[in-house]
């Protein structure tokens, strides 16, 4: 990193007419230049963000697209030119992820950034920028706009001789054209981007740049994939010969086995398909758990595809265990957090970042109290920055890592013999084919069985459901899905006493609980848990005891009306309040005045029982900006994820506390992936609004259980439910089946 900017730069022009220390320079090297997304080998960060984390710390890769992220808004107020194009080429490819959160955002910037370039005799920027433009478009679905995106960049890039730009552009109009199975044409511009890719050279001493390795991986991918798909199967062959002698010690990549696995499945070599599939999924997802959630949910969504395939083969071949396996190592892995202090530099990083969360706090609650969504949504990019970068700190040290991840393999071993007598675990997901299907693990085995409806008949049902439990207007959607997802599994859950239940996509919100089983709810017959993944049934961090025991200290937050907001008083807190009580005689109260965030951050710390009672906001767009409307602001969930400590239990009776936003393994954004962000081991909320009279029922009924000698959380639960159900009042599903739990049991 550098003071002062490096010379014949786009940004020479901006600093001669700032002429402040407001951003510093971050210097990459030439090697920079392999990135189609860099077009100078510098880019900005705000000095105030690198003096915050501590002249001493070690600045990630992961952390600094993250400043450069946070230098577009400030660059920005000072106009349009080429500083800042450069600047948004850098931020939009260094934060893939973040950039395919907003599609429309996406492409507003990058036009931006072209704004900044045409008109300037730029035509290397230009050209780069339009190749942006292009995977922006892609994102967007404006598909023909997108292929003319990528010609013009290329025709721009070629007339410069940019070759690092050029084969960025034909790798990206190869995948283009292998996405609509135009597999020919995406043959065509793979051989054309690996020509290019000849005539460049590494720099001095041999040393190959990390952009030029991705891109002839990627190329090799592109071109390996197209001729499988094309069906030359021995051209295939030759061509991933040749990719693995010139990757070397790349021999293991993930592209590498995903597209081996496609070319062997093809050959009908089934077995080695599937093996060389688990070794990708393997490759990929056994490190994680040290990645943002950011990072974690690109790589899931670049990879169902895969994901689909591996189940496809591994039920092809008569292994429904290992499709289990596979769809438990779907499930994204959220990082455990070090039990050991960090270092001292570390420590002050960590301080400065939990300063700059309050200041964010502060001016977000300006804006949620103004319903200001516009600057909501920008403070959600900011604090998904902090995030980043507190997680980043963490575990970056390596201090945590632990030798032996799960593999697709062990998981398929592990969780048939963890569901024990009685209990048996449902996972719902997608074949190859698109059918949905449910696996049944039960007594050390895996059967697979189709649903009778099809996919989108259960998109459909599923919506409808959830419309009639938020109005309440009936129960002909629950009930029809409820019957088509339990009847495969009808024998199986004769004798089942505990279902476990794993769902992705459209049926992760619905209440398995309330699914009609022989004419009653399921839950009348079994303990029914919703589960992100079947991964934890294989450890110990499934099962706990009860929360009687050993005199937990419990702290109740209840405010009835926030004086901030124009919404109606609840009356019913101090009852919840009481309920709490006579549970935990150890409890804490702060109620109405006292339930400030200080008071509640600090409970965080001290309390082994949370429950917080009151209103509460959940927009999808802003997961981060989730809040609990206390007592002097709202309680934000970006704070709450940087809690250094957090209870075990939390009980969150507020409206729409349980709704997250969620990434294809399970994990997500909100409330309550906040606080199993912090530590928190179960999460008890609803998914949607409901009454306060059924939400003061449930909580009587819950912590009535849980004051009892011997009952776990699971088996409180359901006998909460139970007893809600039971009164005429609360019949309807959509009261008593919206309070769900959430991390562990």
């Amino acid at each position: 990193m550098n003071a002062t900017p490096k010379r014949h730069s786009v940004y020479d022009e901006y600093f001669d007419a700032q002429r402040d220390d407001e951003f510093s320079v971050i210097d990459l090297g030439p090697g920079a230049l392999t990135y189609a997304h860099l077009v100078e080998q510098v880019f900005l960060v705000p000095t105030d963000y690198i003096r915050r984390l501590g002249t001493d710390s070690t600045i990630t890769w992961e952390m600094m697209m993250a400043a450069a992220w946070e230098a577009l808004t400030p660059m920005a107020r000072h106009g349009v030119g080429p500083a800042l194009g450069a600047q948004t080429l850098a931020a939009l490819g260094g934060n893939p992820q973040r950039a395919a959160a907003s599609p429309r955002r996406h492409v507003r910037l990058i036009l931006t950034a072209l704004d900044g370039f045409r008109g300037r005799n730029l035509p290397r920027h230009e050209g780069r920028a339009y190749v942006e433009l292009g995977r922006a478009l892609v994102g967007f679905r404006r598909i023909p706009d997108a292929m003319t995106a990528y010609q013009r960049g290329r025709a721009l890039l070629e007339s410069v001789g940019d070759d690092h730009g050029l084969r960025a552009a034909h790798a990206r109009l190869a995948a283009l054209m292998s996405r609509l199975g135009l597999y020919e044409q995406a043959l065509l511009h793979a051989e054309a981007g690996q020509r290019v890719g000849e005539r460049l050279t590494g720099e001095p001493g041999g040393q190959l740049p990390v952009g030029h390795v991705h891109f002839t991986e990627f190329l090799h991918d592109q071109r390996v994939r197209a001729l499988t798909r094309i069906g030359f199967v021995d051209e295939a062959e030759a061509a991933l010969g040749a990719w693995r002698r010139e990757g070397g010690h790349l021999g293991n990549s993930f592209d590498l086995l995903a597209a081996t696995a496609e070319l062997r499945v093809r050959q009908e070599r089934i077995t080695e398909g599937l093996d060389a599939y688990m070794r990708a999924i393997d490759a990929r997802f056994a490190h994680l758990d040290t990645v943002t959630l950011p990072g974690r949910t690109h790589y899931l969504e670049n990879s169902v595809t895969l994901f689909g395939r591996a189940v496809g083969s591994a039920l092809h071949i008569g292994r429904p265990d290992l499709a289990v396996g596979v769809l438990a190592a779907m499930a994204t892995r959220r990082p455990v957090r070090p039990d050991d202090a960090p270092p001292p530099v570390a420590a002050d990083a960590l301080r400065n970042i939990d300063a700059q969360v309050s200041e964010l706090a502060r001016r977000a609650t300006g804006a949620a109290v103004a319903r200001d969504h516009a600057t909501l949504f920008d403070h959600n990019d900011r604090a998904r920055a902090l995030l980043e970068t507190r997680d980043t700190l963490l575990h970056e040290t390596g201090r945590n890592e632990s030798p032996g991840r799960t593999t697709v393999e062990e998981l398929a071993f592990t969780i048939p013999r963890a569901v024990g007598p009685g209990e048996l675990a449902l996972a719902y997901g997608r074949d190859d084919l698109g059918r949905v299907i449910v696996f049944a693990v039960h007594d050390g085995t895996v059967r697979h069985l189709p649903l009778d409806l099809s996919a989108d008949e259960v998109a459909e049902l599923t919506a409808l459901a959830h419309d009639e439990c938020v109005r309440r207007t009936g129960t002909d959607s629950v009930h029809r899905l409820g019957e088509a997802v339990l009847e495969p599994v009808a024998d199986l859950l004769e004798t089942a006493s505990r279902v476990y239940v794993t769902a992705h996509g459209v049926l992760e919100d619905f209440p398995f609980h309330a699914a009609p089983f022989r004419g009653r709810p399921l839950v009348v017959s079994a303990e029914v848990r919703a589960l992100p993944s079947l991964a934890p049934l294989g450890s110990n961090g499934g099962r706990r005891g009860p929360l009687a025991g050993g005199s937990p200290k419990a702290v109740v937050a209840a405010v009835r009306q926030p004086r901030y907001e124009l919404l109606p008083e609840l009356p019913a807190l101090r009852a919840e309040a009481a309920a709490v009580r006579a549970a935990f005689p150890h409890t804490t109260g702060l109620y109405d005045d006292q339930a400030t965030a200080g008071a509640t951050l600090d409970a965080l710390g001290t309390a082994d029982v949370l429950h917080i009672a009151g209103h509460a906001s959940f927009e999808p767009a802003q997961p981060n900006m989730a809040r609990i409307l206390l007592a002097d602001r709202p309680l934000f969930a970006f704070e709450i994820a940087c809690a250094p400590r957090a209870p075990r239990l939390v009980n969150l009776s507020g409206c729409r506390t349980g709704a997250e936003r969620r990434t294809l393994g399970g994990e997500g954004e909100g409330l309550a992936a906040a606080f199993l962000a912090a530590g928190t081991e179960t999460v008890v909320a609803p998914l949607w609004p409901v009454r306060d009279d059924a939400a003061l029922a449930f909580n009587e009924a819950l912590y009535g259980q849980l004051a009892a000698p011997g009952v776990g959380l699971a088996q409180a639960t359901r006998r909460a439910q139970l007893a809600v159900m039971a009164d005429p009042r609360f019949a309807h599903p959509g009261l008593w089946g919206a309070f769900t739990v959430l991390g562990s049991l």
